[in-house]
């Protein structure tokens, strides 16, 4: 497990690291998809947050990412995320699923952001119309997806910040909701709503990604040839107990 040793200051595998810690070059695709809000709500059990829900609709996304080089290491991310509200009707990202292809990214990502990181073995293919991503845990399946890109491209870079939310009840930060910004700036960008295809295995992440409606097409994809940023500490938040649904 990492340790704090100072504001900001992690140690972690024998090496010091200083938030915040800056995302030099990565690839990024991903896909939103509508879900149930029964479906979400059960996923969010134990976690003080709520689905965000827009037109009966809760909302579901895929990430698929390569990193290049930083403090991180460099490693391939495959994430599953839910738009979720928390203490005071907030809206953010809940990653639900986080696997990593890096032992120090895991523990890091765990540790300093409370993000649920864990170890697969991973083929990412990004090509020039579509990105396909392999995801096994032990030689076993996990799930095979293939985004096709969007027809709109954006002939100018963006600039945007996520809000976040996370949670864990294991690790540095177990029993923490955390709330926080990831500030992205983006180039090489595609927008659309490409197509999908994906085979899901039996492993808990594919059935989580079956209840929350990751297996037609998308309402959107995303993909971007070049994603940078930094990536600061996350703030503890006090959480609201959640009320009884009748």
């Amino acid at each position: 497990m990492a340790e704090r040793v100072g504001p900001g200051t992690w140690s972690i595998q024998g090496e010091t690291v200083t938030l915040p810690v800056t995302v030099t070059n990565a690839r990024l695709t991903s896909a939103v998809f509508a879900a149930e809000p029964a479906a979400a709500r059960q996923l969010l059990a134990g976690v003080p947050l709520e689905p965000l829900v827009v037109f009966g609709r809760a909302f579901s996304v895929l990430l698929i990412i390569h990193y290049d080089e930083w403090a991180l290491k460099s490693y391939d991310e495959v994430g599953v995320g839910l738009l979720a509200r928390g203490p005071g009707g907030r809206p953010g990202l809940y990653i639900v699923d986080l696997p990593v292809t890096g032992a120090f990214t895991r523990e890091a990502g765990q540790d300093f952001w409370a993000l649920p990181k864990w170890l697969m073995e991973a083929v990412l293919t990004f090509g020039p119309d579509a990105t396909e991503a392999e995801v096994r845990q032990d030689g076993a399946e996990v799930m095979r997806a293939t985004v096709r890109h969007g027809r709109v491209r954006l002939p100018f870079g963006t600039r945007l910040s996520l809000p976040s939310w996370s949670y864990l009840d294991h690790g540095a930060q177990a029993g923490r909701l955390l709330r926080g910004r990831v500030p992205m700036r983006l180039s090489g960008v595609r927008v659309g709503r490409g197509g999908f295809a994906v085979r899901l295995g039996e492993h808990s992440m594919a059935q989580r990604m079956r209840s929350l409606g990751m297996l037609g097409t998308p309402w959107l994809t995303v993909t971007a040839d070049r994603l940078s940023g930094p990536l600061g500490e996350f703030e503890p938040v006090a959480a609201v107990p959640k009320q009884r649904r009748p």
